[in-house]
């Protein structure tokens, strides 16, 4: 994936999230080899979110497929070190965004708590 293509797809999800309510505290934070593309807080909630951006449509189980179970749990981990951290939150949850770019209205899947999924 180019890095224009992640980059549009970022814009989308915080446009998305801010929409229903979400705070944007990062995006692209780094914490040594740990990163996340975006942290924000929603309902006393620290969620974590990855964002999977494409120029094709792919389904809920191929967005799913790209975050592996070494990807999720470092996302975790820095979620865990966050939410230690900042005193408005009380949990931690790891979500995932999936964003497919078209040439007009791109379209946003919001997975939440996908602990379920992997």
């Amino acid at each position: 994936m180019s890095k224009i293509i992640g980059d549009l797809g970022q814009i989308e999800a915080v446009t998305f999230l801010k929409k229903r309510g979400y705070r944007i505290l990062h995006q692209y934070s780094r914490l040594g080899h740990l990163e996340a593309d975006i942290l924000a807080i929603k309902d006393r909630l620290l969620v974590v979110i990855e964002v999977k951006s494409s120029t094709r449509l792919l389904t809920i189980d191929q967005v799913i497929q790209r975050v592996s179970k070494a990807q999720f749990a470092r996302l975790q981990a820095i979620g865990s070190f966050y939410v230690h951290r900042i005193s408005d939150v009380e949990e931690l949850r790891i979500d995932l965004v999936s964003v497919h770019l078209k040439q007009k209205n791109s379209q946003v899947w919001h997975l939440i708590d996908i602990s379920l999924y992997i």
